[in-house]
Parts: C-alpha cells; structure tokens; sequence
C-alpha cells in the first residue's frame, strides 16, 4: 500500500491544478506543482525529512521566483489598457458647478458622472463650459477650457 503512496502525490497535484481552472490568482497551482515534484522523492522511498523539505523548497521556489514571472508574462501589454478613472482623461466633460480653485467648488459631468474638479490653470470656469479632462488627481478630476 505504502509503496503507491507517491500516486496520491500525483493525483493531489492534478486536482489542484484543476482547481486553479476556476480560479485566476495562480496560487493553487504551485501547491499541485509542488505536490508533483515531491511524488518524486516519494517513488523513491525517501525519508520523512525530506520529503518535507523537498515539498516545502519547491513550493517557496516556485511561489516566489515562477509566479511572478507567470504573472508579468500573463499581464504583458494590458498596462495599455485605461480602465475607471484613467479612461476619463482626454474626455470632453460639461461643467455642472463653477469650478473655484480658492472656494474648492466645482463639478463636471463626464458621460453619466458627475465628478469634482479643479481647473488646471487656476482660472474660474463657468457652469455649461465645455471642458477637457487632463487627469484625475484622487476623486478630483483637473480639468482645462475646450479649445
């Protein structure tokens, strides 16, 4: 029975991997990786120690190094992607609330929001001007006058 052992080794890193199917943190899959490689000092008999060891080094291994080149080599090119705040810049926004720098008043409505702005310049901008947004800064959008 015991001379199987590294099987179950095998079989729990394969379901761990599958596991990490339903999953997109690529955690899980270093545990089934881990398991995997320590079937191998299992078929071998080895001792109690260093299976451990062997289980524990490979995980820190590939938990630290391989993940993370998994993750960039994952992640490669979706830094071009503007999502939430970032999609707003460059966007024409319609002043809702003068925007006053000295007052800190102002909003602007982009799209179907209406967010808090500041002008880039400093200048008053009145409510109904057609505005550019240039950035966002926290919950504040900056913002200048549409040429």
């Amino acid at each position: 029975m015991l001379e199987n052992l590294w099987w179950v080794w095998v079989v729990v890193g394969i379901l761990l991997i599958v596991i990490e199917i339903a999953t997109t943190n690529f955690i899980v899959m270093w545990f089934g990786i881990a398991s995997i490689i320590t079937a191998i000092p299992v078929y071998f008999e080895a001792s109690t120690e260093i299976i451990i060891i062997t289980y524990a080094a490979s995980l820190l291994i590939l938990t630290t190094f391989v993940r993370k080149i998994t993750m960039d080599w994952f992640s490669r090119g979706s830094s071009d992607i503007k999502t939430n705040v970032g999609s707003l810049v460059s966007q024409v926004a319609i002043v809702t609330e003068d925007i006053n720098v000295i007052l800190s008043t102002g909003k602007v409505k982009v799209g179907k929001e209406v967010w808090s702005a500041i002008s880039d310049d400093k200048d008053p901008i009145s409510k109904g001007e057609r505005v550019k947004v240039i950035k966002a800064a926290g919950v504040k959008l900056i913002v200048t006058r549409e040429n």
